[in-house]
């Protein structure tokens, strides 16, 4: 606690930031692990589901037979590992500053085409477009737009090859006037293929403050810092479809850069339950979701 006592919004402090523990996953086969803090966020239960998780047992994953119109085409997932982190100033400020969230899932891409695989960049990168538009773009109804893919890049991980990319909340410059924490609230994500129709995503939630740099500053640290711990090894089955895919597709590229994603959103105005109306009522369709082209 020493150390808190010359924290400050410029360097917060977090609790056992440099005592890592690795977690360990086996994912049918292929072995996946990370090394990160302890949670430090008292009244946030952290979640694990390891040590082994069955990626084809298809009653392990989210139920989405329920969604609304807009929320179909939804890609369902299962959780491996929940845990959140505290950004705290000195002893006599009780609050946080902050919080960064990290959320491991692996996802099941059900409609894919046979033609096509996640081992196959150009397929994958259709894959990770549609997930970020399930997690931002009109099926989500938000209350603030999202801008994605931001920051669009690959990035080797030990021996290991991921998409790296981010979301940012929509905001003109008076918006960040008013709420200048809004800058600083964006999500990161790292993605890579697990099997044909499965891949694994690294979520990252960063609820920041102001001012804004130097809350960007300290939470992309501490993501940088467990995310490059990242290790991946595929079982020797899974390895050689890998291998058939790259042979295959010889050519096949991510894109090096992306912009984001020219989303037009749903609108909606509120529901009248007096006579029996939906919370919400639909009034302009937005874009749809995107369409996977072999």
């Amino acid at each position: 606690m020493f150390e808190r006592l010359f924290a400050s919004r410029k360097k917060p402090f977090v609790p056992n930031r440099d005592k890592l523990e690795t977690l360990t996953a086996n994912l049918s086969g292929s072995h996946f692990s990370i090394s990160l803090p302890p949670n430090s966020v008292a009244d946030i239960n952290e979640e694990y589901y390891g040590p082994r998780i069955d990626i084809y047992n298809r009653e392990a994953y989210d139920d989405l037979s329920r969604g609304k119109w807009y929320q179909e085409g939804r890609m369902p997932g299962q959780s491996i590992l929940k845990r959140n982190w505290g950004f705290y100033g000195p002893p006599w400020i009780s609050m946080e500053y902050g919080f960064v969230t990290l959320v491991i899932r692996v996802y099941r891409v059900d409609d894919l085409p046979e033609s096509m695989s996640c081992f196959n960049p150009r397929h994958f990168e259709q894959v990770i477009l549609r997930d970020l538009y399930f997690h931002y773009g009109p099926a989500k109804n938000l209350m603030i737009p999202m801008l994605a893919p931001i920051n669009w890049q690959q990035k080797k991980i030990g021996n290991s090859d991921w998409l790296y990319c981010e979301a940012h909340q929509n905001c003109d410059e008076k918006e960040l006037r008013e709420n200048p924490f809004n800058e600083s609230t964006y999500n990161a994500q790292l993605y890579a293929p697990l099997d044909d129709n499965y891949f694994l995503n690294i979520y990252f939630s960063a609820l920041g403050y102001a001012p804004a740099n130097y809350s960007i500053t300290v939470m992309n640290n501490l993501m940088s810092d467990i995310y490059s711990t990242l290790k991946l090894e595929l079982s020797p089955t899974i390895q050689k479809r890998k291998e058939e895919i790259s042979q295959q597709f010889p050519d096949a590229k991510f894109s090096k850069s992306r912009e984001p994603e020219s989303w037009v959103y749903h609108k909606f105005r509120e529901g009248n339950d007096r006579i029996g109306e939906d919370s919400f009522i639909l009034i302009e369709k937005g874009t749809p979701p995107p369409n996977f082209n072999p």
